[in-house]
């Protein structure tokens, strides 16, 4: 049983912020503890509250750096990493790049995310709790924004616990060749909470799966007042309490949290279940076109590197792609060809992935940049844009979470052996939206999923997502370097992350 999963925040230390002007509230950082009863007083406090939250979740040991193009990645051997030295920022993720698991330069960074991925599963508890009792005229949005708090405090805390079952247990998939009734992590859903029991893999997903559907059906009420095109959901509305009731892209919505149901729904390899959530979202988009691939190359060239665009959730961080960035790849960057960059694609594997699209695919054309004479690809989507380019701004604050190009590879995926023309229009939509022509028809079942996960390695190439595909999937993790790495089977000694000594040992 893990003991001391909250003995860093069981205090109360809400991971929050100070109280400042709620029209400032995207760009609060976290500071002192706050006691409960006054942070909780006031519609403000909730959410301050709620807004600390997300904050946590877009720091360096989570997903502004370690769930996304960080040590998830490396672990996805989304790099090569071979020009990494054995010190400084790129020492951990060459590290879980060689499954060290147990490298001390390693563990304080693995160490770190636990901490904080449970110290955000207990802020959302108390939180959910919290705002369930509340009233509603404590509220400048009144019950809209009382329900809209809960249900993404619910979202996240799900969210959260489904990324740490992904990484500390084995994908459903490998677990009819195991016993079934092994556990793994608990799920906490109460606050406060000292003693918890490790569960299943199905069990975990099952609750998380049911949180996802409670947040889901109180947001959608909630979502239909939201302006959900691109330009409502990462650009101000407002100011105050105004904006926080807009500002939706960088907030778990409506289709965000439908979403990310499709994205638990298969990875427990229920495909019929996947397939409608899925399809709820393609439904809309065709009428709204709320969620649109990037339609000019001019856009990219102009700042769009993330094509935010399709985004359906995003966290938001103004560090994120300039303090983070030079720690990691510039901490010796003389400004030459050859210096820095420690995260690149070797330009074999680059030609594997991209094969004869390698000239035209946006996502290889603006995403990665020539180095070394060629040699070497340098990922450019979590690079700064400079300030004057127009997408800038938006670009270098946002970490994508969900996309709307994985909704459409869910469908795809999930549709392709009752009805694979279907599942074929549904890649095609994403290869256009990247500038690329898409004409296959009449292929097997093996073609297919061929091709469509190639094509997720170009589109999820910083965001995290690469090693938990090869998981489900049950298919073997594709090396990032043509010469020492070789593919693995994600079994359990190269894909499921060993608890921490702290709480492994503990019975």
């Amino acid at each position: 049983m893990i003991r001391r999963i909250y003995t860093t925040i069981i205090s109360f230390t809400f991971a929050v912020l100070t109280f400042t002007s709620c029209s400032n509230w995207l760009e609060l950082y976290p500071a002192d503890e706050i006691k409960e009863e006054y942070l909780f007083s006031s519609g403000d406090g909730y959410r301050t509250a709620l807004n600390g939250i997300y904050r946590k979740m877009s720091t360096f040991s989570l997903y502004g750096s370690n769930l996304t193009w960080g040590i998830i990645d490396a672990w996805g051997q989304a790099y090569y990493l071979g020009e990494a030295p054995d010190s400084g920022g790129g020492k951990a993720m060459k590290k879980i790049a060689n499954f060290n698991f147990k490298n001390a330069e390693l563990l304080p960074t693995t160490d770190a995310m636990w901490n904080a991925a449970w110290n955000v599963v207990a802020n959302c508890n108390n939180l959910a709790q919290q705002v369930a009792g509340a009233d509603s005229l404590q509220f400048y949005g009144g019950e809209r924004e009382r329900r809209m708090i809960l249900s993404e405090a619910i979202g996240l805390r799900a969210l959260m616990q489904f990324d740490l079952l992904r990484i500390y247990a084995p994908a459903p998939v490998r677990m009819g060749y195991q016993d079934d009734k092994r556990t793994f992590i608990p799920y906490v859903d109460t606050y406060p909470s000292y003693v918890n029991n490790h569960q299943s893999v199905m069990y975990c997903l099952d609750k998380v799966i049911n949180d996802l559907k409670q947040a889901q059906t109180i947001l959608e009420k909630v979502d239909k007042e939201s302006k959900m095109d691109v330009s409502n959901r990462f650009s101000p509305a407002g100011t105050g309490e105004v904006m926080f009731l807009s500002f939706r892209g960088y907030r778990l919505n409506y289709y965000a949290v439908t979403a990310e149901l499709a994205r638990a729904y298969l990875y427990a390899g229920k495909k019929a279940e996947a397939y409608a959530e899925a399809k709820k979202i393609i439904d809309v988009n065709k009428n709204q076109r709320y969620f649109r691939a990037s339609s000019s190359r001019y856009d990219i060239e102009d700042g769009n590197m993330k094509m935010y665009n399709d985004i359906i959730f995003a966290l938001y961080s103004p560090t994120e792609l300039t303090e983070w960035d030079y720690e990691i790849n510039h901490a010796s960057d003389d400004g030459s060809e050859y210096s820095g960059d420690y995260l690149c694609i070797h330009r074999n594997i680059a030609q594997q992935i991209y094969g004869d699209e390698l000239e035209t695919d946006w996502r290889a054309t603006y995403q990665l940049e020539s180095r070394y004479g060629a040699y070497y690809y340098r990922p450019l989507k979590y690079y700064a844009q400079p300030s004057k380019a127009k997408y800038a701004e938006v670009n270098n604050q946002t970490i994508p979470m969900i996309r709307m190009s994985e909704v459409y590879y869910i469908a795809a995926e999930a549709i392709f052996d009752s009805n694979p023309e279907e599942a074929l229009g549904y890649l095609k939509e994403v290869k256009k939206g990247r500038g690329v022509s898409f004409n296959k028809t009449g292929i097997g079942r093996e073609e297919f999923m061929n091709i469509l996960v190639n094509d997720a390695r170009r589109e999820f190439l910083g965001e995290g997502q690469i090693l938990y595909l090869y998981k489900r999937l049950n298919i073997p993790i594709k090396t990032g370097d043509p010469y020492y790495g070789e593919d693995v089977l994600p079994t359990d000694e190269y894909a499921v992350l060993p608890l921490p000594d702290s709480e492994s040992n503990i019975n």
